[in-house]
């Protein structure tokens, strides 16, 4: 082989990473897509999502003929998020096969969450991991530290490896976009709820620190072929730790760039946090003025005045939406349908974003760019 030959069947002759360029040659054919495409993760993701939870690839089968099937097939639909248990792809991960297949049947884009909190394997319980009993259930819930205010190195050694095991399946499927989890309790969303406060071991900073350590678990799987998202609303205080796990990030990769999204799960009429009370979304919103990409998930499946929902999108700058799939069936799914469609043409349309106040859709990431008055 020449030296012109080596050039060519190269990473840097078509202008992608090494690791895309391995994916081209394993012969994935959505990741060479990707890669010949030349997408930012912003790009790769940037529209409206159906979310739709299960516990097995048998319950995603059952349900597909429902709701889910007419909401995947909604014009201008960017993707299929898929949210499951942590215990339900502890072994196998037969159930992301199974929505992964569901998506490019249909040419959509895949995404994947897992749960922890009391969805987390028993596995990790019988290793020695910390815990409180969840309410009439007793089911068991991580404990963020241990009874001396320590770490839980169990469940954060465990978490580290799931972790990288899911990178590496969306890495080899092409999949852009990985949301993780906290500790959790009922869901993936941050957990500071009386029940963690009343541990032994609990302060503010064991509990702040334990997040922190996760975070950075995720930032390290993180890349420009991956992104990774952790949502920063959920039960109990969490205004304060919300802001500072978006400095957080900021501090450790940069502003606006496109490998970590944090995301707000109570995206509807009155907000996108879900609080209580206007005070509370309020300073909630101050996560929205650190230089961060981030994306908004419904907060029920139910029907809404959907042109004001979306709205919600443009005012916090948010790459993607993700709607729950029941939304699809109800009386204003023909307002919802439009709305998808705006939003996806808004990210077909808009200009390569710069500046310190939005997610980069552009090639390449500046880590200190010029101010651009027209973004």
């Amino acid at each position: 082989m020449n030296r012109k030959q080596r050039r060519v069947n190269s990473p840097a002759h078509f202008g992608i990473s090494r690791r895309a360029f391995l994916s081209l040659l394993a012969g994935n054919a959505f990741a060479a897509a990707a890669a010949r495409e030349g997408l930012t993760n912003a790009q790769a993701i940037c529209g409206t999502w159906v979310l739709q939870q299960v516990g097995s690839a048998s319950e995603l089968d059952r349900i597909l003929p429902t709701a889910l099937a007419s909401a995947l097939d909604t014009p201008a639909i960017r993707g299929f998020s898929l949210r499951v248990p942590w215990k339900a792809i502890a072994d196998d991960f037969s159930v992301l096969e199974a929505g992964l297949k569901i998506a490019r049947e249909r040419r959509l884009a895949f995404s994947l969450r897992f749960m922890a909190g009391r969805h987390t394997p028993a596995t990790v319980f019988e290793k020695g991991s910390p815990f409180y009993v969840r309410g009439a259930t007793k089911e068991k819930v991580p404990a963020p530290f241990a009874p001396d205010g320590s770490p839980n190195a169990v469940f954060e050694k465990d978490y580290r490896q799931h972790v990288e095991r899911l990178a590496a399946w969306c890495r080899s499927k092409g999949a852009r976009l990985l949301h993780l989890a906290w500790y959790g309790q009922d869901w993936a969303e941050l957990n500071h709820g009386k029940e963690v406060r009343a541990l032994p071991g609990y302060s503010y900073a064991n509990w702040l620190n334990a997040h922190l350590r996760l975070l950075d678990i995720g930032l390290s799987v993180a890349g420009d072929d991956l992104a990774v998202e952790f949502p920063f609303s959920g039960y109990g205080a969490l205004t304060d730790a919300a802001s500072a796990f978006a400095d957080h990030v900021v501090e450790e990769i940069g502003p606006s760039v496109p490998r970590f999204f944090c995301q707000a799960n109570g995206w509807g009429p009155a907000g996108e946090w879900g609080a209580p009370n206007p005070q509370t979304e309020a300073a909630f919103d101050r996560v929205w003025a650190r230089p961060i990409c981030r994306g908004l998930q419904m907060i029920q499946p139910n029907d809404y005045d959907w042109p004001k929902v979306f709205e919600r999108l443009y005012d916090t700058r948010a790459t993607y939406g993700e709607v729950y799939a029941p939304s699809f069936t109800k009386e204003r799914k023909d307002l919802l349908a439009a709305e998808i469609k705006r939003f996806a043409e808004h990210c077909r349309k808009q200009a390569p974003l710069r500046g310190d106040k939005v997610c980069s859709l552009s090639r390449r990431f500046r880590r200190h760019p010029e101010r651009d008055e027209s973004s």
